[in-house]
């Protein structure tokens, strides 16, 4: 009869039964002997079951899901118009996309000039001082400002044989060096320089004639290759200048 009540309200855990009834009858010791150390052995086992699966678990590397990588600002304008320019319907539809690729393209421009540095219609001499005996006057030109600032390019290139380097537009740069020697070392002396036919003609040893005569033959052959790549710019429907449209207009005068 003892034995018969013992195993009565099972409930199982972790694959064993255990018994609210045996744990108060050895407690109170009523149950003795083998069963006894047969319900600690099994005690012991669940227990050391148990801690094995938890320091299963604790040694189990935990996976973690990657959170969604947020966008950028410029990709959800990237992805805005690509939908309005597949959306665009109307001549407004298509003008809206016009204007966003007129204010990306001035953008990308603005960028560009941070990084690029040219000579623009400033002398060289542009705030230089006078008093040559606390500031030395050459410190003072824009050339030197641009060397000691780091911008070595206009002095790398500032020389009859490199100067197409100081060039822009990659047409005009292409006519400047294809030019022979002599008459490169012409058009820098006229151009970068702004010396007089005189000047250049006493530094050549040549006359004042020659040095019209040659001035003159390389202008036109300066000309009539950038009217060709106009010309060809114009016809890969490449958008012009003002100052471009102008000169092919005067050309074909």
């Amino acid at each position: 009869m003892v034995f018969g009540t013992v195993f009565e309200n099972k409930f199982e855990i972790g694959g064993f039964y255990l018994n609210r009834k045996i744990d108060f009858e050895l407690e109170t010791g009523i149950i003795t002997g083998k069963l006894a150390r047969a319900y600690e052995r099994e005690r012991e086992l669940i227990l050391e079951l148990e801690f094995e699966k938890d320091l299963e678990e604790a040694k189990a590397p935990v996976h973690k899901e990657a959170p969604e990588r947020k966008k950028l600002k410029r990709e959800l304008d990237r992805e805005a118009l690509a939908r309005l320019e597949a959306a665009a319907r109307s001549e407004d539809d298509f003008i809206s996309v016009t204007d966003w690729w007129d204010r990306l393209d001035k953008n990308r421009e603005r960028k560009e000039r941070y990084h690029e540095v040219g000579r623009n219609a400033i002398p060289l001499e542009w705030g230089a001082s006078s008093d040559m005996i606390v500031i030395p006057n050459p410190i003072q030109f824009v050339f030197w400002k641009q060397i000691i600032k780091g911008e070595f390019l206009d002095a790398i290139f500032d020389c009859p044989f490199e100067m197409h380097e100081l060039v822009e537009d990659q047409d005009i740069a292409s006519a400047i060096g294809g030019l022979k020697d002599e008459h490169k070392e012409i058009l820098y002396f006229l151009a970068i320089r702004q010396y007089s036919n005189q000047q250049v003609a006493c530094i050549r040893g040549q006359s004042d004639r020659n040095i019209r005569k040659v001035r003159d033959t390389v202008i036109r052959k300066l000309r009539k290759n950038l009217l060709n790549a106009l010309q060809e710019r114009m016809k890969n429907k490449i958008a012009l200048s003002k100052r471009e449209r102008d000169f092919l207009s005067k050309c074909n005068d």
